[in-house]
């Protein structure tokens, strides 16, 4: 892992962290009353807030459309450098990664956010600071996920926090849609040493407690007409004949218990009102508790196309390029007690459910984790996203209160049964 390069641009932060510091050879925050350090912690942390707001706002308006994040991998990677992280490099997979060595280091939490976006580069990226809130293309998800992860070292050294647990961060990429968390992944297969623990963080909502990932797959179906002389019959527009698989898949029974749900997402076809589509895509999406019951909707929906190509003269596709199984940890884990501790320390609601995240390339090789949120706030498709400024530096002190509970041990309990 080769250093962080150029160091641009350091936000000035006015004032400073008073009362912060803890004993001689103590741990900072760390010797505080657990129950007076989190109250405390968002006004300790609010010298900071215009210099988390102004990385917000950088990471914002940097393009970061999935397979394409280089320029906020590289901000990443100053913001780490400037803050004296010993590691400071992109890996392998064009990862952002910084180390934090802890005191002791005989254990390691991994913190991930991932840095690409849903929104295209050809769409406006410039943010708007109201007064109240922030508004931009991809803020909620995840420029302010990201924002919060370039920001802790900065925090836990302005809080004096020396932790014994090593951080590591991690900026990752190609998470969303088809890039199907390959950052991630690549990472945690080429890992150095083990990770006792995981928190990704997301930008929204504040309270967002995930500790278990449903079951999913998501795919396409493609349909293309057959060229005249492939076919000994006629064939019908590729639309219509996606629409017979849409009714078809409409029409698979699915149980409430387990929870099983078939979403019809997107359909693209089309160039012209006058010209019959010779293609056609469906996107879709099964969720379900049971990963046997996702694999009977799919073997269904195969059975599906494979007729439909068949009776209607066209080229029928199922691509199934995204899949997650279920699990988790239970409510009863050490792990959530300590963050809906935390979170009630500081006046924050869990909200608990089950919105996709990283959460399940931890599930999936037995690392507890959860995912977090920063701030309030939305994510629309079709609309201006937005942040609430205010609450920002709880959610900072959220991320804080956790990382010196996982140090003291809080989560080191036995899982009850």
């Amino acid at each position: 892992m080769r250093a962080a390069g150029s160091k641009p641009g350091v936000y000035p932060v006015t004032g400073t962290v008073e009362g912060a510091t803890g004993g001689a050879g103590g741990n900072g925050l760390g010797n505080a009353d657990p129950v007076g350090l989190l109250a405390d912690l968002p006004d300790l942390l609010a010298p900071l807030r215009e210099e988390m707001l102004a990385n917000l706002v950088m990471i914002g308006q940097t393009p970061a459309p999935t397979g394409r994040e280089e320029l906020r991998v590289q901000y990443m990677m100053d913001r780490f450098a400037e803050s004296g992280l010993p590691e400071a490099g992109p890996d392998e997979a064009g990862n952002a990664v910084g180390f934090l060595p802890g005191r002791v280091g005989d254990r390691t939490v991994l913190l991930v956010a991932h840095l690409d976006t849903i929104v295209p580069e050809t769409v406006d990226h410039n943010a708007t600071v109201l007064a109240d809130r922030i508004e931009g293309p991809g803020i909620s998800d995840n420029s302010l996920g990201a924002a919060a992860l370039t920001m802790l070292p900065t925090v836990l050294q302005k809080l004096n926090v020396q932790l014994d647990c090593n951080l590591q961060l991690l900026g990752s990429v190609k998470s969303l849609d088809r890039g199907d968390h390959a950052g991630l992944k690549f990472f945690l297969d080429h890992a150095h040493r083990p990770y006792d623990y995981g928190i990704c963080v997301e930008g929204v909502p504040l309270g967002r407690l995930n500790y278990f990932s449903i079951g999913t797959i998501r795919g396409d179906i493609s349909c293309r007409v057959r060229p005249v002389e492939s076919r000994s019959y006629g064939s019908e527009s590729a639309i219509v004949v996606l629409n017979y698989i849409i009714n078809r898949i409409l029409a698979i029974e699915t149980p409430t218990r387990p929870f099983t749900k078939i979403r019809i997402a997107r359909v693209r076809a089309g160039k012209s009102y006058d010209v019959d589509p010779d293609k056609a895509v469906l996107g879709f999406e099964i969720n379900s508790h049971s990963d046997e019951m996702i694999g009977r909707v799919t073997e269904q929906i195969e059975d599906i196309v494979s007729e439909m190509s068949a009776r209607h003269a066209v080229d029928a596709e199922l691509d199934v390029f995204f899949r997650r199984t279920a699990g988790g940890l239970r409510f009863s884990h050490p792990l959530i007690r300590a963050c809906v501790q935390v979170m009630e320390g500081l006046g924050i609601e869990p909200d608990q459910g089950h919105s996709p995240s990283e959460l399940s390339e931890f599930i999936a090789r037995d690392i507890p984790a959860v995912t977090l949120g920063i701030s309030e706030g939305s994510k629309h498709h079709d609309q201006i996203d937005y942040v609430m400024i205010e609450p920002v530096m709880r959610g900072m002190a959220q991320l804080v209160g956790l990382l010196l509970a996982l140090d003291r041990g809080d989560a080191d309990a036995p899982v009850a049964t």
